[in-house]
């Protein structure tokens, strides 16, 4: 055992004193809880998907007796990095077998252009009522939306469904998309992303991509996209898109995350439409 140090009581006393302090301070820092890391604001972003995440809250029943022929609104926050994002809206046409949801902007500050804006995203969104000649208690439609982006200055939005017109063999899967110009609440088309006739050569050529489809589909794709001519293709993407004028367009497009995406019809066996993708980049 170790001697104590020579020296007077109140030494001794003191030391004792000290030690003590010192243990009771070494152990209330081992009982100290490390401090704790907020983790709320991490957020992770898929590399490529054709939707966004929605957060959804309820109309209040003064719009809803606004708009009679919409229902279960859901309100969204979509955008692109480095702009600043708006909110969006989901509503829902319904009439017999018919069901549409298309989505409107809410949070604009220039309420006119939101309502110019909102105005064109619904009459291209039911324009298929009048393209398709649905007869709302004879024909099946039910068409759901994605919006995929939506800032001050374009909103991008993804229709799909399924058409089942009356006395047809089989339902029809439909797809098309609509992006819209904000600050002059216009439609924008196939050839603001790309070149109709380049794409045309894309779409014959062996480099084609097709978005979402399995190895067996893509082979079976590669195939019969050769039996549309090149001249038919460029007339197609020309006249991809809204508006709607007379004649519904066969294909439509979109830009999301610098990825070009559009739609070939395509035999019903294969699923009616197929997505190209073509990356400029990559290219």
């Amino acid at each position: 055992m170790m001697k104590p140090f020579p020296g007077s009581h109140s030494h001794k006393t003191a030391a004792l004193c000290a030690l003590a302090l010192l243990t009771a301070a070494l152990a209330a820092g081992c009982k100290k809880s490390p401090e704790k890391v907020d983790l709320t604001s991490t957020h992770t972003t898929a590399a490529e998907t054709m939707a966004s995440q929605e957060e959804t809250s309820k109309e209040t029943d003064a719009t809803k007796a606004q708009a009679p022929e919409d229902s279960q609104p859901q309100e969204t926050e979509k955008g692109q990095a480095g702009s600043k994002k708006i909110s969006t809206r989901n509503n829902t046409y319904s009439s017999g077998k018919v069901s549409i949801t298309y989505p409107g902007i809410v949070n604009l500050e220039d309420a006119e252009k939101a309502s110019a804006v909102n105005e064109l995203l619904k009459k291209n969104a039911l324009s298929v009522l009048e393209a398709w000649e649905i007869n709302d208690t004879e024909d099946s439609l039910d068409i759901s939306c994605q919006v995929l982006s939506a800032d001050r200055n374009r909103v991008t939005v993804v229709y799909t469904g399924e058409l089942a017109k009356k006395g047809a063999a089989y339902p029809t899967k439909v797809m098309y998309s609509n992006t819209v110009d904000v600050p002059n609440a216009s439609d924008i088309g196939f050839d603001h992303f790309a070149d109709p006739y380049t794409m045309a050569g894309y779409v014959l050529s062996g480099d084609c991509t097709f978005y979402n489809a399995s190895d067996a589909l893509k082979s079976e794709l590669m195939g019969v996209k050769n039996d549309t001519s090149l001249e038919a293709y460029t007339e197609m993407f020309t006249n991809a898109d809204f508006p709607f004028e007379g004649t519904f367009p066969q294909s439509f497009s979109y830009e999301h995350q610098g990825v070009i995406y559009f739609t070939v019809p395509v035999p019903h066996a294969l699923g009616d439409y197929a997505v190209v993708m073509f990356a400029p980049d990559s290219k």
